[in-house]
């Protein structure tokens, strides 16, 4: 497991910290990521499978779609959601901010499993100090629609039409693919281009 998402890209100071909180493991059978998403009282409710090889991937049987993955801030009341369609691009938005020197912890990640607002809208009831969310889906024609969607989700629910719920649509560019994982990926393989060259480089300036 932690092979198969350090070659996505992943920060291993990440992985380790989603092991170290229960919220990541590897089933015993299959070897697959496990995702799991809890309740604000601390109780399990959501599970997603993606296998470390081919394509595999499935909701654990019993799953509650009004929950979903998600990486707490290191502040109880952090004001800062970013939220994606999967937990590996979830993963990779905090290794992104990781990369840039940010501190990835001053923000919570919500991986919706999907472009349905439902997990959404239920963690932002249990989680009323959120104000600034940022929608960090797929940059296709799905994302876009499930950006929409949220929105209007957002803006008819009777309890968060009230609060101040500020939504920024914040897909990943097109050059480096459709999601944050393509994102991730692209980045860390042009920053090691660039380390690759940079032995020639001094070597022509001799």
């Amino acid at each position: 497991m932690v092979s198969y998402l350090q070659r996505r890209g992943i920060d291993a100071q990440v992985i380790s910290h989603c092991i170290g909180m229960g919220i990541l493991y590897e089933s015993r059978k299959y070897k697959n990521c496990v995702f799991v998403g809890y309740d604000s009282s601390g109780k399990a409710r959501f599970a997603f499978l993606r296998g470390t090889y081919g394509e595999f991937k499935a909701d654990v049987k019993g799953s509650d779609k009004g929950y979903s993955f998600f990486i707490p801030s290191k502040e109880k009341n952090c004001l800062y959601l970013a939220v994606t369609e999967s937990p590996i691009d979830a993963l990779s938005v905090a290794s992104l901010l990781k990369m840039q020197g940010e501190d990835w912890r001053n923000c919570t990640y919500l991986g919706l499993g999907g472009t349905a607002p439902c997990a959404l809208i239920t963690f932002l009831h249990e989680h009323p100090f959120i104000t600034q969310v940022s929608l960090c889906l797929d940059n296709d024609k799905a994302g876009i629609r499930g950006m929409e969607t949220i929105r209007k989700a957002v803006q008819s629910d009777p309890e968060l039409s009230k609060r101040p719920v500020f939504l920024t649509d914040n897909p990943p560019p097109r050059f480096s693919g459709k999601d944050y994982n393509d994102l991730l990926q692209w980045k860390k393989a042009l920053l090691c281009q660039k380390q690759q060259q940079r032995p020639i480089a001094s070597e022509k300036g001799r």
